[in-house]
This record gives structure tokens, sequence and C-alpha cells, in this order.
């Protein structure tokens, strides 16, 4: 079993097609097909149904597939910490769910240093794939937030994968519209008043459990809601169909801001909870890059929500 073959499987399953993958591959479909069934042979499972329309992995297959994206990961990651001639480079990797405040504290990283001697990387992805990616050792920190719904799934789930985590801040929830938005000249948002527009959510995959939500408040039942991948697609849909989501309050630094509001959820005894824990979690002791990007996080999150004025204003959010 070698890492070409595990690469070809992995190339069938996204194309879900031998010709497609051999074409992507550079190699001919011949050469593919006996590849994959000689490693099915060693392996002593079948990985790809074919039927007429192509193939689809099988149960067995789906299972290998995970193993073998993690050793590819894995070796991927490798050659990037040592790569050169001799020369390790520092690294740090970063993976997170969707928050303006990390883009900043990372980029304050980035130009601190000379990119020549370091590697830097940051990925915006879904829940699981940010406690698979420190998991793995392929970040080493990880942004994800609390509430008092996902706490236990997040928290065994972190566990089980021997990750800690750390608070970063606790916050109030915030209702994150476009400036054109019917509510946005609102001082406060009722919850009975925004779940009449669409909410805007970040896709979490299939089969994915609620508690993996990236949204506060993800857990409630919704009229109309719209699933997106990234940040771009969600800013610019929520600014086109009057859509909302939730959010920290954190926008410092975020590109377009100035085409949104954020305005604060009034608290409600129809609401589970109020507020969100934001934290980083990791595996091992940082790296004194790693410990760097940390103390940034805490410049750019919105304030402790212990140290806000009682008024509840959202003014030192956006400014």
């Amino acid at each position: 079993m070698t890492l070409q073959q595990l690469r070809y499987v992995m190339a069938v399953a996204e194309t879900g097609s031998m010709n497609k993958a051999a074409e992507y591959l550079y190699i001919s479909q011949p050469t593919l097909t006996n590849t994959i069934r000689s490693l099915e042979e060693d392996a002593g499972i079948t990985i790809f149904r074919r039927t007429n329309k192509g193939v689809q992995l099988t149960t067995e297959g789906s299972d290998f597939l995970f193993y073998a994206k993690k050793v590819c990961d894995q070796y991927d990651q490798l050659r990037w910490r040592y790569s050169g001639k001799g020369h390790k480079k520092k690294v740090l990797s970063v993976s997170s769910q969707h928050y303006a405040f990390v883009c900043e504290a990372f980029s304050a990283i980035i130009n601190s240093y000379d990119t020549s001697m370091y590697n830097f990387s940051i990925l915006e992805t879904t829940t699981q794939q940010v406690i698979d990616d420190v998991t793995n050792g392929k970040s080493e920190i990880g942004v994800l937030f609390l509430s008092e719904f996902n706490r236990k799934g997040i928290e065994n789930t972190l566990l089980e994968n021997r990750l800690t985590f750390r608070k970063i801040v606790r916050c109030h929830i915030y209702v994150y519209v476009g400036d054109s938005h019917p509510l946005a000249d609102k001082e406060m948002i009722d919850f009975d008043e925004i779940i009449r527009y669409p909410l805007l959510t970040y896709d979490q995959g299939e089969n994915s459990p609620l508690f993996m939500a990236e949204e506060v408040l993800g857990e409630q039942d919704y009229p109309y809601v719209i699933k997106v991948s990234d940040r771009a697609s969600m800013l610019q849909i929520m600014d086109k169909v009057n859509g909302f989501t939730f959010c920290s309050g954190a926008v410092r630094g975020a590109v377009g801001k100035e085409k949104f509001r954020v305005l604060p959820l009034k608290k409600s005894a129809k609401l589970p909870y109020d507020s969100m824990e934001i934290g980083y979690i990791f595996r091992d002791e940082l790296s004194s890059l790693g410990k760097q990007f940390v103390e940034e996080l805490y410049k750019a999150a919105p304030m402790d929500e212990e140290d806000e004025d009682p008024s509840f204003s959202s003014a030192g959010f956006i400014a």
C-alpha cells in the first residue's frame, strides 16, 4: 500500500468516475483501474462499487477513505514543515470556525514575520474539521464556540481526541444583517421578529450532529434556512434576500463590514441561553508562534460580557 494508491482512491471518490479521475491524475484509465483493483486485493476489501453511472464507495470504502485522507494529510504536513534544503521553517497553522477576529489576529502575526522564513496557514472550515485538523496535527490551534446546548457534545469529542479547550471570551449573542434589512435600524432585535427572515448557516456536511452547528442557537427550529459553505457567499446572499445570521459581534477587520449591521439579540424567556463562549483548542504545548497567536486572539476578540457596560451596547463591536 503506497501514498500514490491512497491518492488515487481519493481522486476516484471525489470525481465518482475512473475516467475523470484518470484525466485529473494524468494517467491512463486502465492503469488507474488496475491500481485500484490491486489495492483492493491487498486490503482484502471492495472500495468501489462499479455501476453504469460510474463508481460509488462501499461502506468499507468510505471507512478506508477516511483513514487514507488522514495519512495523506499527515504526509503533506510533514513535507510542509520540513521543506527546504536542511532548513526547517517555523510553522503556524490554524483551523477555525468563521470569525473575522481570528483573521485579524492571524494577519497581525504574519505582518510581524518574514514569510520567507515561516510557513503560515489558516483554514475556515466546519466544526468537525476544526477538531480533526488539531487532532491530526494539521493545525496547531483551532477556534470554536461553546453554548449551553453544544457544550457537552463538543467537550466529549475533545476529550476523546485528547484536546484541551481554553476560553478566549464569553459574549452576548448578536444578529448580523445587511444595512438595508427591514430591521437594520432597530437598536435591539427580538427573536420572534428576526426568524421571519431567512437564516443563513454554514453547512456542516451530511450526517453532522446538531451540536456541531457553527451558529449559536443553531439547534432551534427556523422556518427559512439557507446553507452556505463560505463567508463571501453568506454575506452576498444575506444582503440580497434580507437574511440574517447569529454572531458574536466581533466584526472588527471584517471585509465589507460597513455594509452590514451588528445588533444585540434581545434577552427573552423563550431563548434557552443568551451568550456564547469562544475559545481555542490545542493538542500539545503551544509553540512560540502559537502562543503569540493566542495573545493576538485575546486582543482582537470582542469584549468579555463580564466587562461590558450594563447597557449592553454593540457600539464597541462595529467601530
